[in-house]
């Protein structure tokens, strides 16, 4: 077993959701405050069991039989008082309706932030699907190839997607294919790539920031919603480990021998996958034309990724909320036959729009991106993408 140092540097604002939401009164309360003559925008994320017990005197129904939300009885005074909240949040959700709703980041037990390792996993198994996909000739898949398996194994009506046959030729040993549609993951070539959560602040919401996020398309922007997201610049350690087992002669059987050096290269393999994403997206930012706003910062944001230069044990990645499509899937090899692509975005529903779409084939895709957003309704501009962190192993 052979341990690396992991560590994960922000660049841009990342969100992991927990799959909950937040919502006003219930969970959090705004406040605007004043600090040097500039209004700082603040959300205060309150102990709700705390507040109930500090304020049942209070708890009495109205004349319709509704009780009060809990933040409606904290009072400027109780903003005093630590035992109340468990964090206080810089900026805001785009809504301050009574209905307004964020997604929480997640968190450890004692709201401290951290990265599953996972998330960081799920990142490195994309970029070595798209690298290996050349590596074991996937480069002249065409159009018959699907309808094969079409024909075979019905994989149009299935609930798995096609991409999950070609990750079992990718990723398990070439001995175990005579099932295709049989996966045991105690074959997967990553069972020897162990990632552990990431850990880094070590108080309750730190490093952490309520935003404002939207999906930016290149002619308009949809309606926002608020999310808690780590802001960039922020720290995170934990461990990589390589289990060799898999590859000594002992396990040859397996047939994973001439995959070892794909581990060997992971670094390399993901800053080579990062960079073809890098440019393709400069290029999206970059024809972002009104009504739509300017995307001019996080095109910028972009160009300047692929100036920097990085060692064999660093890479860039996106992980989290706001990746895309072309983050976690083959991306650009399903895209080489545009035939082939089409039935893809069809059958699969891959373009969200459904029947209100206005896609022809051929056009860009994806079509829509995700983006933290500052200022307030029509003023607000994209200030950076989502997700994206420098990640680096040492021994």
């Amino acid at each position: 077993m052979t341990t690396y140092k992991l560590t994960l540097r922000t660049l841009s604002p990342v969100h992991i959701g927990t799959g909950d939401e937040w919502r006003l009164g219930f969970d959090f309360i705004l406040r605007t405050n004043k600090q040097n003559g500039k209004e700082i925008e603040l959300t205060y994320i309150f102990d709700t069991d705390a507040v109930l017990e500090a304020k049942e005197t209070q708890l009495r129904p109205d004349s319709r039989g509704h009780y009060p939300l809990p933040g409606s009885l904290l009072t400027e005074k109780d903003l005093q008082n630590p035992a109340l909240f468990r964090y206080v949040l810089r900026g805001q959700p785009p809504s301050e309706k009574a209905d307004a709703r964020m997604k929480p980041f997640i968190k450890d037990p004692h709201d401290r932030p951290y990265i599953p390792g996972s998330s960081l996993k799920g990142a490195f198994r994309t970029a070595l699907a798209w690298t290996g996909w050349q590596d074991v000739k996937f480069s002249r898949l065409e159009i018959r190839d699907f309808e094969y398996l079409d024909q075979r194994k019905n994989i149009w009506r299935s609930k798995k997607s096609p991409a999950d046959k070609f990750e079992r030729m990718l990723f398990e040993p070439a001995n175990t294919h005579k099932n295709p549609d049989h996966c045991n993951p105690n074959l997967d070539l990553l069972r020897a790539l162990q990632v552990s959560d990431l850990h880094g602040p070590q108080k309750a919401g730190e490093g952490l920031m309520a935003l404002k996020a939207q999906v930016l398309t290149q002619g308009a922007a949809q309606s926002p919603i608020g999310v808690e997201a780590l802001t960039g610049e922020v720290t995170f350690h934990g461990s990589l480990k390589i289990d060799e087992d898999l590859f000594k002669p002992m396990a040859a059987r397996l047939g994973f021998g001439d995959r070892k050096r794909w581990l060997d290269e992971l670094l390399p393999r993901a800053q080579k996958h990062s960079r073809a994403r890098l440019q393709r997206l400069v290029e999206w930012f970059e024809n972002v034309q009104p009504p739509a706003p300017s995307a001019e910062r996080i095109a910028k944001f972009y160009r300047d990724l692929l100036d920097i230069q990085l060692g064999p044990r660093q890479a860039f990645l996106q992980i989290g909320w706001g990746a895309g499509w072309d983050g976690k899937t083959f991306w650009t090899h399903l895209q080489q036959d545009e035939l082939l692509f089409e039935r893809l975005v069809s059958e699969f529903h891959l373009d969200k729009a459904g029947k209100r779409s206005k896609r022809q084939p051929g056009d860009p895709f994806p079509s829509s991106r995700r983006v933290a957003m500052s200022g307030k309704k029509d003023e607000a501009k994209p200030i950076a993408p989502f997700g994206w962190v420098l990640v680096e192993i040492s021994d």
